[in-house]
C-alpha cells in the first residue's frame, strides 16, 4: 500500500563533457520520485534536462507537474497501471508521468518480490550494448574515444553529428574500425530537408540508421528525406507515445 510520495533532488558530474547539436553537458541535475510503502520503497528517475531543447519538458517544469498535478491524483491503492489511466487527461508531460509510474511499479514489484526483468518477460541475463559518443574536439580524439569504448566491450557505436561535424568524422571512424562495426549517427534535429544532398553522402558508409535528422515536428520532411537517401531514418524526438510509434 502506498503511504507517501517524496521528491528528491540531486546532481552528478559527467565523466567527460558530452557534446551534441544542442550544446555541451558537463553535469546533470536530477529529480527522483520515491513511492513509500508499508515495507518497501520504489524509485523513479526523471530524465528531463534543465533546458527545454531536446524536449519541451525540462526539470523545473517536471517538478511542478509532478507535485501540483500528478501526486494529488494518487491514492493508497494506486498502482502504476491505474495511475497512467488517471493521468490520461493531462496532455503530454510524458517524462513527468514516467518517473511517477516507474516509482509505483518499482514499489509493486518489490512488494511482490518480482524482478523487473521477470515482469517484462526477459529471457536473457545479458544483452549486447551500444554506446553514444558525443562530438569530440578533433578526429583523433574521436578515434581514441571510440576505440576505448570498443575495448570495454560495446558492440554498437552511435556518433552524434551536426552540420560541420558529420561526414568526415563518420568516414574516419569507418576507416579506423572497419565495415563490420555496427555504426549509426544521431543528429538531434540539427538538419533540414534542404540538406538531403549533403546527408546522402552518408549512404556510402553502410550505417544502421540516421537518428532524428530533422526537427521533431517535420514528419513530412522525414518522409521526403527517406525518399532521397538510402540510409534508414530513425525517429526519436518525434515519437511521443506508443500509438505514434506504431503509426510510423
Amino acid at each position: 500500500m502506498l503511504r507517501a510520495i517524496e521528491l528528491w533532488r540531486g546532481g552528478i558530474d559527467l565523466v567527460s563533457p558530452f557534446r551534441t547539436s544542442f550544446g555541451t553537458d558537463t553535469s546533470r541535475e536530477l529529480l527522483y520520485v520515491c513511492a513509500v510503502g508499508d515495507e518497501n520503497s520504489g524509485w523513479g528517475e526523471c530524465v528531463a534536462g534543465t533546458e527545454p531543447n531536446y524536449s519541451s519538458e525540462y526539470l523545473e517544469n517536471c517538478v511542478d507537474v509532478v507535485s501540483r498535478f500528478l501526486v494529488p491524483m494518487l491514492q493508497h491503492d494506486s498502482t502504476a497501471q491505474n495511475f497512467i489511466e488517471a493521468a490520461a487527461p493531462i496532455r503530454g508531460n510524458y517524462m513527468s508521468k514516467a518517473c511517477v509510474e516507474a516509482a509505483l511499479l518499482d514499489l509493486q514489484l518489490r512488494d511482490q518480490k518480482i524482478s523487473l526483468a521477470k515482469f517484462l518477460g526477459a529471457t536473457r541475463t545479458s544483452v549486447p550494448s551500444g554506446v553514444s559518443v558525443g562530438i569530440q574536439n578533433s578526429l583523433d580524439d574521436l578515434v581514441r574515444v571510440v576505440g576505448e569504448y570498443l575495448a570495454q566491450g560495446y558492440v554498437r557505436v552511435k556518433l552524434k553529428i551536426e552540420p560541420g561535424s558529420d561526414i568526415e568524422l563518420v568516414r574516419r571512424v569507418r576507416k579506423e574500425f572497419g565495415g563490420d562495426l555496427l555504426l549509426q549517427v544521431d543528429a538531434n534535429a540539427a538538419y533540414t530537408v534542404a540538406d538531403a544532398t549533403h546527408l546522402k553522402q552518408l549512404d556510402e558508409f553502410n550505417l544502421l540508421l540516421i537518428e532524428q535528422p530533422l526537427p521533431e515536428d517535420d514528419l513530412a520532411g522525414h518522409v521526403e528525406l527517406s525518399r532521397q537517401i538510402k540510409t534508414p531514418i530513425c525517429l526519436d524526438e518525434s515519437i511521443t507515445s506508443f500509438d505514434t510509434a506504431r503509426a510510423h
